[in-house]
């Protein structure tokens, strides 16, 4: 009968420690899998400044004039056509709010 009782203490133990060696196995996988992704993110956060870069760049040398690719040329026109259209609805925010100040001034006027 004790030897039974140490047979099942045997197993038990020999479980609990291949179940721990497992978990401990299991977190260093997922703390090096982390570290690895983390490195991934920013290397893509690398290229994606690294992108806006050469397309700052390829902009400023289409203002310059000094763009020939066509591809190119036309998403720098789409970049001009959106800064001429921001530059329009920032004059009209100025002409909205003077507007609204004049109203504002001519209530100010009238309950006086």
């Amino acid at each position: 009968m004790q030897d039974k009782i140490q047979d099942i203490f045997s197993v038990i133990s020999k479980t609990a420690t291949k179940a721990a060696n497992k978990a401990g196995n299991k977190a260093e996988e997922i703390k090096e899998v982390s570290k690895l992704k983390s490195r991934i993110s920013s290397a893509r956060s690398d290229i994606g400044i690294a992108k806006k870069d050469i397309g700052d760049y390829c902009f400023k040398l289409y203002k310059e004039g000094k763009i020939e690719d066509p591809e190119i040329l036309e998403l720098c026109e789409q970049i001009k056509e959106s800064y001429e259209e921001i530059e329009n609805m920032e004059k009209l925010i100025e002409e909205t709010k003077d507007e609204y100040r004049e109203k504002a001034d001519a209530i100010d006027e009238d309950t006086l």
